[in-house]
This record gives structure tokens, C-alpha cells and sequence, in this order.
């Protein structure tokens, strides 16, 4: 939402810059979010009379133009072609520079120059090229009376002006206009507020003599006000008012309309105006149908309206779909002698489903969808008749129409002093909590010594608690000036669940292993679905938020496929990344949202380079050994046995089991997966069911502590000869089961084979490691060990030792 800073002005007294009111209003919570300097000093800008124009000899789109600018009269190339003779227009001199920036963020410096062989001594622009609007059909003509030579920013009486972008939330409706924002700057500077409205009183004739007004349905529209204009001619807005609605952004379209555009964004009431004359049977009707609706809105479009939205009628049919745009059956032409105009409160939710319906928000729907003053109509429209009677040399009739079949009365919330000092930390006195409610237009009253009795504005039914009243006192009184405590107690942190731990112990191990983390959406669209997973399994959303992501993911591969192809276009290939989140498909009847088995999962990928060629290793890529490495390092440090299944697709896919359980999968990406993703390099994925783990028990393991043993390891060397079909790991394990619990390390540390062993023999030697944590071992106390060793391999695998 866009706020002027000389608009602002006109409501409140004050010495700040631009930038100390941008600080004021993001401390305040209307969050500046951004700024734009309007206008120009317009420097060898001045207004120029063209003389004579003719076509240029070497281009067909363009014309020699010869222009009086009073000191002299030059040539300029132009290629607008509405440029005639007798126009004054405006002219940018050599040397001036153009007030907005070129495509690459540069400033264009005019200069003399040949186009086409003929000399231009200036540019004629356009409204965009003065940075007044967006106009760029021609040449912007300029009042026939200004005198050649007048400095242009003179000739317009332009201003210049500093517009504040808020980052406006939706629960502060009151703000979406200046005088709401100015009511909190005043507030907080503590000056009075200049209204610019006035009270109305009840006329004791309506206008039912002029036009009938009905609300078939109150609840959607609980007030309607109607007054009306006479002897109004429409013509060009002052420049003033041109002024202050093209710096929001606005395009002035005539006196009437921008009247009604100027009072909705200064006091954010939405107005419409009608043609008197057009409006049919002298009849206004606030109705619903309950049937599609076709009708062409004032930007000639033709919308179907959807069933139960509001429009305003008159005795033919729809004029208006009340609360978002009017038609262009009622609009106001240069033709228009009697306006009425429309000030009514309509239902936000009503409003809200219109133009979402309709894809269509505009200046009143963004106002009425949040919630406006149900109180301010009749002040508002009497704003805007009088100004339009003052543009337009107009007559306001007296009398007026207030439909109001459900009233809003202001709400009371109590506020305790002592509550407001606890929250805040403050030690505010009462007098001064009510002088800051009162500021922002809370009635206060003293209930007791230590409660205020506050009525709330109807403008602000976002204040409805205590709480709310706390918050205003807090941005008012400005948090910086909240002094730090003393001391604070110690607060202790809630202790993360086991579940939590056990998410934390995956998250780090993943990142001890050189794996970075991402966090992508568990959003797929259909076809990045289907090449994930079967149909039957996934789970469509009911309202999804764009076209391209409607189904929720079944597995993390997807969003670790689209950050690889993300990187990949940027030229970052060698990636390993994991990610921990939920996974959606659908389930048996009786999960905890019903159809639907949710799980998370810890997925982990790569893809690329593992070694870069360098003058000691050649380039290596990574493979599904790297992959299924790290995996299983996971599952050691965690405890977990695990089995390999393979399943039909070969070494495509590995399944990881506990007991019968599946607890985690390891493939390398099919073509058709790359194919989809848009990825032309190898990648391996491994997901992790964290659910199955925890139910499996995993996520309750008790860390314990071993001290370090006191009394030395003895270590003794044995090699055997065995077979070559004999494997050392087959070996390994029976030497584990053979040699007892005294054996606190085993590994292979040389393996022979030579033809004094024979041809099919080849000798093993392993490395035992015995420790005894009561004394020091000795040969004796391990003989025995080893000769059991010996024996059982001997049995075994006829397996000889080795002299």
C-alpha cells in the first residue's frame, strides 16, 4: 500500500524528514518496505511550441520538428505521432537528464546528435519518459496558453514527494489510508490530528423524491448511503489532485472519479459515482442471485460472476458488482450533469470470495475484504460530494439516503495498569496509558483504581482483548524506550522429546558425513508425482496453492531431484545434500487423519564429482559404494542390524531390513526419473524411515558411558592357510564367536598368495587384540583363547596356522 509523505502532511503538524517518518512508521508496525522519490526538479526542462513538422527525408516513422523555446529555435528528431504544429509541449533541452532510468539502471544525458542524418537538438517526451505515468502513446501536449520557454516543473506545478511502500497486515484495515496512518504518527509525536471530514446531520428529507434505495439482503450489505450532485460538469482534474493520486500510482481519469479515488485513499472509505441519468427506474436494489451472473465491468471485460455475489441493480438489472468494480453501463462520461454517489459497508467474507472468484482485486476489495468502518459512510460520501462540487462547480443536495439496517456499535475491553506494566515492563501511570489510547481514538474511562474501561473505535475490529490494547500501548510508547531488566529469571527449556533427539542424532550424523542440508516443498506437480510413485498411492490436495503443485510428495527424492537440477543449471555439480520431512500416500483406514500414512523420512543424495583430478588422485565420480557406505556407517553409529534385500531391479534399488521390517531403500536414479527432473548426470538417493526406526525402539536408546581401561591390550598375530574360495569376512565372524568376550578388536592386516602355498591356497593374518579389564594379560591367559580359535576355523574352513 502506497502512503505520500506530502499527503500525510496535510493531517498533522511536524519537522521530520522522509527518512525519520519511515523509522516512525516501521516502529509503529506499518512496516516500510520500501521508498520511491516522485518528481524532478526538472533541470533544462522547459516548454516548447512546435512551429512546423515534416516527414524525415531518411525514415518513414519519423518527423523534423522545429520548436520555439523562446531564447531559440531548434530541430528535434521526433517519432510520436501525434506531434502537430501549434502544440506546446514539453521539451528536454541538450544536457538535460531524464528523471527515469534506462533499462540497464543508467541515466540518459539528452545530447545534440544526428538520427538519420539530420541533426536533434532535444526530445520531445512522453509522460513516462518524465516519470509522471506509465502513458507511452505519445507525446505528452501540454495547456495551449503556457508561454514557450516557461521551466516545465513551473508550467506543471509539480512537486515533489517521497512514497512509502507498507508492508500492510491484514488486521490493520484502519491504516490502509492516510488518515489512519497519520492518526498513528500523531499519536506517537503527539500532535493533534486535522480530520478532514466533518459530522453530517440527519437531513429530514431523503432522497426517495430522486432514487428508491433497497437492501434485499442486510447481512451482506448492513448500510448503504446515497447523496447526490447536480449541474456537475466533468472535465480534467486540477493538478493538485492529478498530482496526489499519480504519486500513489493512480492514473487521473476526470474530476468526479478522481474525487471519489482521493477520499478512499484518504480516509479509506470505497466510493463509487454513478451517472444520475443512467441508472434505470430511478431504482437502487442490493441483491444477490443465486445464478451465475454474466456481466462487463467498467475496464470492458466481460466476467461470469459466480452464484451469491453481491451486485448493485437498478430497475434493468446489475449496474455494479458491489464491493470490487462498477459497470460501464453507469459510468461517468464527459456527459454526466448528475452524479450519485455510492457509500455502503459490505461483508468482507462476501466481498473476499467475489474477487477471489473473479481473480480480480481492486482498491475497494482490498479495503472491504479486511474490514472498514462501518461508521463511516455518511462522512465519507459527504467528503466526496463536496468535493466533487467544488472541481466540478457542482450543487451537494441537502437531502440524502442512510440505508442502515444493522447498526455496529462500539465494543468496551478492560485494561488493568497493572497488566500493561507486567507484559511490558513498563512502569507506566494510568494517565499516561489513557493518553496514549486517546490519541488513537479510545475512549477511555476509569473504572477503578487500577482498570480502564475502553471503548473501541469501529474502526479498529482488530482490537478485541486486553491484550490487543497492551500492544497499542507498546507501539505508541515506542519499545526502544522500554528500559532492559535488571535481571531475568533462568529459564528452563522445555527437554526435546525422544523422538526429537533421535531427529537431532540423524541431522548431525548426516552433517558429520559432509552432507548439507536442504528443505524443498512437499508440494510435486502431477507428472514429477507419477514418475515418483504409482497413482494409486498419492494423495491430491483439495485447495492446492498454484497448478504446478497440487499432490503431495510420497517420497523425499523429489525435492532433492529438483535442488540437484536447480544446481546443475548454475554450474555446481558435484552435490551431497540431505533432507529430513514428511512423507504423504495414502493408507489403510484407521491412521490418525484418516487415508492417510504419514511418515518422516531422512533422505540422503549424491551426485558428481568425488575427486577432482589433481597431481595426486585422477577425477573420480561418486558411485552407489559411496552412497551405500554412508548408510550403513548411519546404522553403526546408531546401533541398528540391518539385512539387504534385493529386490526384481537388480542393483537398481536395495532394501534395508530390521527383522521383517523395512527401515530404509538405496537406488541410483532410473533414466526416466533424470529424464523428468532435467538431470544429465548420475545421482544415488538413500531414505531413511525414521518412523519405522522410533517404532522399532531405536528413538529410546539409553546413552551409556564405558571407562577406559585401566590395564594394557595384548595383542597377538595369526595367519592361516586356507583356501582362495574362503572369505576373510566368513572368517572374521567365526572368530568373534569362537574366542569369547576377553576379544576387544579384531582385523585382517595382510593377505598372501604365492606358489609355496599351492595354487588354490592363499594365507590370511589377522590381528587379535584381547583385553581384560581386571589385570594384565599375559601369553598363558591367551593361549587357550587361540588354540580355540584355531580349532574352531580348523573345523570350519581347514583353515591350517601358519608357522
Amino acid at each position: 500500500m502506497k502512503i505520500s509523505y506530502n499527503w500525510l502532511n496535510q493531517y498533522i503538524d511536524h519537522d521530520l524528514s522522509y527518512d525519520e517518518i519511515e523509522n516512525k512508521l516501521t516502529l509503529l508496525g506499518l512496516e516500510v518496505e520500501e521508498t520511491d522519490k516522485i518528481g524532478s526538479d526538472f533541470e533544462n526542462f522547459v516548454v516548447g511550441h512546435v512551429l512546423d513538422v515534416s516527414s524525415h527525408p531518411n525514415a518513414d516513422r519519423l518527423f523534423l520538428c522545429k520548436v520555439d523555446l523562446a531564447e531559440s529555435t531548434v530541430q528535434i528528431v521526433c517519432g510520436a505521432e501525434n506531434v502537430a504544429p501549434g502544440q506546446k509541449v514539453p521539451v528536454a533541452k541538450v544536457g538535460a537528464t531524464l528523471p527515469v532510468l534506462m533499462e540497464n539502471g543508467s541515466a540518459f544525458t539528452i545530447k545534440k546528435a544526428k538520427l538519420r542524418g539530420e541533426t536533434s537538438e532535444g526530445m520531445i517526451c512522453a509522460e513516462d519518459e518524465l516519470g509522471l505515468s506509465e502513458d507511452h502513446s505519445g507525446i505528452m501536449v501540454l495547456d495551449s496558453s503556457l508561454e514557450p520557454g516557461t521551466p516545465l516543473k513551473e508550467a506543471l506545478k509539480l512537486e515533489n514527494d517521497i512514497v512509502y511502500e507498507i508492508g500492510l497486515t491484514p488486521n490493520r484495515p484502519d491504516a490502509a489510508c492516510h488518515i489512519g496512518v497519520a492518526r498513528d504518527l500523531s499519536a506517537v509525536l503527539k500532535k493533534r490530528l486535522k480530520h478532514p471530514y466533518k459530522e453530517v446531520e440527519k437531513s429530514s428529507n431523503d432522497l426517495s423524491s430522486k432514487i428508491g434505495i433497497t437492501i434485499e439482503n442486510p447481512e451482506l450489505c448492513p448500510r448503504y448511503v446515497g447523496m447526490m450532485v447536480e449541474n456537475v460538469t466533468v472535465k480534467e482534474s486540477p493538478q493538485w489532485l492529478r498530482n496526489k493520486l499519480t504519486a500513489i500510482g493512480l492514473r487521473p481519469i476526470n474530476n468526479v472519479v478522481d474525487a471519489t479515488n482521493y477520499v478512499l485513499h484518504e480516509v479509506g472509505q470505497p466510493l463509487h459515482a454513478f451517472d444520475y441519468d443512467h441508472i434505470s427506474g430511478k431504482q437502487i436494489v442490493v441483491k444477490n442471485y443465486n445464478e451465475e451472473i454474466t456481466f462487463t465491468t467498467l475496464d470492458d471485460v466481460e466476467r461470469k460472476v459466480p452464484a451469491g455475489s453481491l451486485f448493485i441493480c437498478d430497475a434493468d438489472g446489475p449496474v455494479a458488482i458491489a464491493g470490487v468494480m462498477g459497470g460501464e453501463n453507469s459510468e461517468v462520461t464527459a456527459g454526466t450533469t448528475k452524479v450519485f454517489i455510492e457509500s455502503a459497508y459490505f461483508n468482507p467474507t462476501s466481498i473476499r470470495k467475489t474477487a477471489k472468484a473473479l481473480a480480480l482485486q481492486t482498491d475497494s476489495s482490498y479495503r472491504f475484504e479486511r474490514g472498514i468502518d462501518p461508521n463511516l459512510q455518511l462522512k465519507a460520501a459527504k467528503r466526496a460530494a463536496d468535493l466533487i462540487a467544488e472541481l466540478s462547480g457542482g450543487t451537494v443536495l441537502d437531502n440524502f439516503t442512510d440505508n442502515h439496517p444493522i447498526k455496529t456499535e462500539p465494543e468496551t475491553v478492560e485494561l488493568r495498569v497493572s497488566r500493561v506494566n507486567h507484559l511490558l515492563g513498563t512502569v507506566l501511570k494510568k494517565k499516561e496509558i489513557s493518553s496514549i489510547l486517546d490519541s488513537l481514538e479510545i475512549t477511555v474511562t476509569e473504572k477503578n483504581e487500577d482498570t480502564l474501561s475502553c471503548k473501541i473505535p469501529t474502526f479498529r475490529p482488530d482490537i478485541t482483548r486486553e491484550v490487543d490494547l497492551i500492544e497499542e500501548v507498546g507501539r505508541v510508547f515506542d519499545y526502544n524506550n522500554i528500559p532492559t531488566p535488571v535481571s531475568s529469571p533462568l529459564i528452563t527449556p522445555v527437554p526435546l522429546s525422544d523422538t526429537e533427539n533421535f531427529q537431532q542424532r540423524l541431522k548431525s550424523l548426516a552433517k558429520s558425513l559432509g552432507y548439507k542440508e536442504i528443505a524443498t516443498n512437499s508440494l510435486l506437480s502431477r507428472k514429477e508425482a507419477n514418475a515418483l510413485a504409482d497413482e494409486d498411492l498419492q494423495i491430491h490436495t483439495l485447495n492446492p496453492v498454484s497448478s504446478e503443485n497440487t499432490i503431495l510428495r510420497t517420497h523425499l527424492a523429489g525435492g532433492f531431484l529438483k535442488a540437484l537440477s536447480y544446481n546443475l543449471n548454475r554450474n555446481a555439480p558435484n552435490l551431497r545434500f540431505f533432507e529430513m520431512g514428511h512423507t504423504f500416500r495414502k493408507g489403510k483406514p484407521g491412521t490418525w487423519i484418516e487415508g492417510v500414512e504419514e511418515h518422516t523420512s531422512l533422505l540422503l543424495g549424491i551426485s558428481g564429482t568425488k575427486y577432482e583430478t589433481n597431481w595426486r588422485y585422477d577425477e573420480k565420480f561418486y558411485s552407489v559404494f559411496d552412497l551405500k557406505s554412508d548408510l550403513e556407517a548411519i546404522f553403526t553409529d546408531l546401533g541398528i542390524d540391518s539385512e539387504i534385500e534385493r529386490n526384481a531391479e537388480g542393483t537398481q534399488r536395495l532394501i534395508y531390513k530390521h527383522g521383517n521390517n523395512n527401515i530404509a531403500r538405496l537406488s541410483r536414479i532410473d533414466e526416466k526419473l533424470m529424464k523428468t527432473f532435467d538431470i544429465d548426470q548420475e545421482a544415488f538417493v538413500a531414505e531413511i524411515d525414521i518412523t519405522e526406526l522410533i517404532k522399532l525402539g531405536f528413538g529410546k536408546q539409553d546413552i551409556s558411558f564405558t571407562p577406559i581401561p585401566k590395564f594394557p591390550p595384548f595383542e597377538f598375530d595369526a595367519a592361516f592357510i586356507v583356501d582362495k574360495s574362503v572369505r576373510s569376512g566368513d572368517m572374521t565372524d567365526q572368530i568373534k564367536k569362537t574366542a569369547g568376550n576377553k576379544l576387544h578388536s579384531l582385523s585382517v592386516f595382510d593377505v598372501y598368495e604365492g606358489e609355496n602355498l599351492g595354487n588354490d591356497k592363499k594365507s590370511i593374518a589377522f590381528r587379535l587384540t584381547f583385553l581384560d579389564s581386571n589385570k594384565t594379560l599375559n601369553i598363558k591367559d591367551v593361549e587357550p583363547m587361540v588354540q580355540k580359535i584355531v580349532q574352531s576355523l580348523e573345523k570350519t574352513f581347514g583353515a591350517k596356522l601358519r608357522s
